[in-house]
């Protein structure tokens, strides 16, 4: 079984299509696990209509708690035996879906996306090329893209990541010093239809403390531990 974790925050306008580009593009059996993280307009609302039982659940965190803590409440709510994360803005296509369980079935633990072609705003490209070239040179993992949302991981995997600060950009770095084997596979990328990016210059630097403690803790690997996620969801629907 697959579990889709699809983390929003404002994303009201996209949670249904989200949801029948999901279904569209999933054969095996799988629920879809929408994470509410703090949003001001109607997100939670379009969540609640799209609930079905078992199928499509949600997740709404106690404010807003930042992406690493959603990932977080989700892997430790989600039941499939996969888990792929994407980010709920149409961005990523849901029919890479299957590549991803290639790199899966071919021995890979956590397999990353790849946006080789993006489709954003300048500064943003810039700050992501900057930011990755420099995750590469620092931590000896060659991937182009590892902050990239969309993402698959076996769910042991995914459940023993410490997950705190913003390190859900790093969970292939993690992963990868705990002895896993991380793979990457080049994902479609669409342009942005709805919302506003998260994403900019000011996450750049932020970002680039939180790679300064994942290499410290990367070196350690054998002291890794999960970190619970209990607390931070205000209500749920399964």
């Amino acid at each position: 079984m697959i579990s889709v974790v699809v983390p929003v925050l404002n994303e009201q306008a996209t949670i249904a299509p989200l949801r029948r580009a999901l279904e569209d593009a999933l054969a095996e059996p799988h629920e879809i696990l929408f994470v509410d993280d703090g949003s001001t307009d109607s997100t939670w609302e379009e969540i609640r209509k799209q609930h079905a039982p078992g199928r499509v659940r949600g997740l709404r965190l106690a404010g807003h708690c930042g992406k690493t803590a959603a990932l977080a409440a989700a892997f430790a709510a989600a039941r499939g035996d996969v888990i792929f994360t994407l980010d709920g803005d149409l961005q990523d296509d849901p029919r890479d879906i299957p590549r991803f369980l290639a790199m899966l079935d071919q021995g890979c633990d956590v397999v990353s996306g790849w946006k080789k072609v993006r489709h954003d705003p300048p500064g943003k490209v810039l700050a992501s090329r900057l930011f990755n070239g420099l995750v590469r040179a620092a931590s000896g993992v060659p991937l182009h893209d590892v902050n990239c949302g969309f993402k698959a991981y076996r769910a042991e995997v995914a459940r023993r990541l410490p997950l705190r600060s913003d390190f859900h950009r790093f969970t292939p770095l993690l992963a990868h010093a705990m002895g896993y084997r991380v793979g990457e596979v080049v994902v479609t990328h669409h342009p942005r239809r709805h919302g506003q990016s998260h994403y900019g210059f000011g996450r750049l630097f932020r970002g680039l403390a939180d790679l300064a403690r994942v290499l410290w803790l990367g070196r350690r690997a054998g002291q890794i531990q999960p970190i619970p996620s209990a607390g931070r969801v205000r209500e749920q629907l399964d």
